[in-house]
């Protein structure tokens, strides 16, 4: 009883976040964020998803434990038994997201691999985030740490109850494994993790072209 008193609490915090604090967010702040970020405007994403994490961390992100909205909300609906939703108009977990996605197309990965750290901290069951922080820890140069993180997505992308969202992070993971068995230049794991890769999505050209690669630079 005590864990389902947490995790209501949880998820009846995530309503302070739009409590005035400092540069307070507006309704809709996170998807202009994902907008702009689309767009190639990764600065001025950044400004709007910036307030939004700062709000939470104030309140109930200040604890570096702290769950996700989303990741609570799925915790209650399995205790619950019952289907509900949580409406947050600004989802501070998915804001520390798209942070991590502007500053890595700003050439900030340092700062992205920080961000990402402390969001699998709040929610480690998500292989989304996960992919990224492994994405973020590979472009700094960390493989071996890299292809850990990326075994771990595909592990927890196999978990998931949405059979195509599984079958995506799946291949999404195996992609990232088999780049950074290649940057390693161990080229029959790399071969086999993209091989993996098309089960989940055979149309990847990505993964197609990275096993071009991989035949032309592999020794014979």
């Amino acid at each position: 009883m005590r864990v389902l008193q947490i995790l209501i609490a949880a998820v009846a915090a995530v309503t302070l976040i739009s409590s005035p604090v400092l540069a307070e967010p507006k309704p809709g702040d996170l998807e202009s964020a994902r907008e702009l970020l689309r767009s190639g405007k990764a600065d001025q994403s950044l400004a709007l998803v910036n307030p939004i994490i700062e709000s939470a961390q104030l309140k109930e992100a200040k604890d570096p434990e702290a769950i996700c909205p989303s990741a609570a909300a799925a915790v209650l609906q399995a205790f619950m038994k019952s289907e509900f939703t949580v409406s947050v108009e600004n989802d501070w977990c998915e804001a520390m997201l798209v942070k991590a996605y502007a500053l890595n197309e700003l050439k900030r990965p340092i700062e992205a691999e920080q961000v990402l750290q402390s969001l699998v901290s709040h929610d480690p069951g998500n292989p989304n985030y996960l992919a990224e922080y492994a994405y973020t820890v590979r472009v700094n140069g960390q493989l071996e740490r890299s292809l850990d993180l990326y075994k771990r997505a595909e592990k927890l992308a196999a978990g998931m109850r949405d059979r195509t969202m599984a079958g995506h992070w799946r291949a999404v993971a195996l992609r990232g494994q088999g780049f950074a068995h290649s940057e390693m230049q161990h080229w029959d794991e790399a071969e086999k993790a993209y091989n993996r890769s098309l089960k989940y999505e055979p149309d990847s050209e990505n993964a197609r072209n990275e096993l071009e690669y991989i035949k032309q630079h592999r020794p014979q």
